[in-house]
């Protein structure tokens, strides 16, 4: 087995994750050329636009699609590898298939806050769920009371934190989606927490915080359909 066979097994999910998001934007590239990043275009490839769900609710896919559109190179750029090096130290400590579900789970979380906040607005961006991993790995730290782990959510945290600031002199960047994901991010790291930290969380903080996903994420996308 050659080292990158061996790589591409032990962060399988981040590498994947991120062959998909490089062909998407290949795909807005080549078939749209210098007007990739207009709305109509961004729109035909799945960005998330919330008026279009409220008027065709089998739409809904909308709320998924855009963890992997982006808006011009440089916003694909960060995210892309934000997720390559970032992600696949994440995916270390979680393991792939947790890792998987905390990136794509957080990401549908953050489309569905700027769906149920700005549904007027067209947002696009791995961020969400960069976001997500992020605050999951900050939440990991407070719940398994683990000093190594405890050191590093403080640095993801800061990380959130400084970003969100940043964001807020940024009116063209959705901030809803960052908050969103890493709320996402914070309510999933109990229930997909990695198997060697699985006895120092309760099952109890486990379900409680997939129920709260759940019933949010629900009731977010029901309260903004029925209007």
């Amino acid at each position: 087995m050659t080292n990158f066979q061996k790589d591409f097994r032990r962060y399988r999910a981040t590498y994947s994750l991120a062959a998909i998001t490089l062909g998407v934007w290949l795909s807005q590239f080549f078939a749209n050329g210098a007007q990739a990043t207009d709305p109509i275009n961004l729109f035909h490839f799945g960005a998330l636009f919330g008026l279009d769900i409220i008027e065709y609710p089998s739409h809904i896919w909308r709320l998924v699609t855009p963890i992997f559109v982006h808006i011009g190179w440089e916003h694909f750029l960060l995210n892309f590898f934000s997720l390559i090096f970032i992600g696949r130290q994440i995916e270390d400590i979680f393991g792939s298939q947790r890792f998987f579900a905390i990136y794509l789970l957080s990401g549908i979380y953050g489309n569905i806050l700027t769906f149920f906040l700005k549904p007027e607005t067209l947002s696009a961006g791995a961020s969400t769920s960069l976001f997500g991993i992020f605050a999951a790995m900050a939440m990991l730290g407070y719940l398994t009371k683990n000093p190594s782990f405890q050191a590093i959510g403080k640095q993801f945290a800061v990380l959130i934190l400084a970003n969100l600031a940043i964001n807020i002199f940024q009116p063209d960047v959705g901030i809803f989606g960052h908050i969103g994901g890493a709320i996402g991010g914070i309510l999933l790291a109990a229930p997909f927490a990695p198997k060697i930290l699985q006895s120092k969380i309760s099952e109890t903080q486990k379900v409680t915080f997939f129920i709260v996903y759940l019933v949010s994420a629900v009731l977010m996308v029901v309260l903004t359909i029925m209007g």
